[in-house]
């Protein structure tokens, strides 16, 4: 059972990233881009800052160094670069350091209700196409993500209970 495949604005919706694709996103999607990361930076180019996370390959060798990885995860805190160094040796991220007053532990139930529920959708999608013994990369890929983001919601939700807990406490 094959599905068309994703466009790369979709897989970067949908899938986890490589760190080139990671970083690409995460400052093209950043408000003003390049242009507004480098002038954070002062030292460095738009145009500089662009090749560096060019996907084209064209000049290998030309990447971003990890002081431009630390500018760029600082300014827009897009888990997807996480998600994309921690991936491959098999750690989840997540990200605790700035709960909400909206992170409450009915909204985080309710988050973490619809992710299991996409992810059930899928797994009925991924039983179906099983059928032919296979799994394609979309899928996997679709599959890997929802995991990580449920992982990482019911460990928010953990935060949130453990903060309310601590309040409690404290107040009698």
């Amino acid at each position: 059972m094959n599905r068309a495949r994703l466009s790369s604005t979709e897989r970067a919706k949908r899938t986890l990233l490589t760190l080139p694709q990671a970083l690409y996103h995460a400052v093209h999607q950043y408000p003003g881009g390049a242009t507004a990361i480098a002038a954070v930076d002062g030292a460095l180019s738009p145009s500089t800052l662009n090749h560096k996370l060019s996907l084209t390959g064209t000049n290998p060798k030309h990447r971003v160094n990890i002081d431009e990885l630390q500018l760029i995860l600082d300014l827009t805190r897009d888990p997807r670069i996480i998600d994309a160094l921690l991936h491959p040796i098999g750690w989840v991220g997540i990200d605790v350091s700035t709960l909400s007053e909206a992170d409450t532990p009915q909204s985080l139930m309710a988050g973490i209700g619809e992710l299991l529920s996409r992810e059930g959708e899928l797994s009925t999608h991924m039983s179906k196409s099983l059928d032919d013994g296979r799994v394609d990369d979309d899928e996997l890929a679709e599959f890997e993500l929802l995991a990580e983001r449920t992982v990482q919601a019911v460990y928010k939700l953990r935060a949130v209970l453990r903060k309310k807990h601590a309040e409690d406490v404290e107040h009698g």
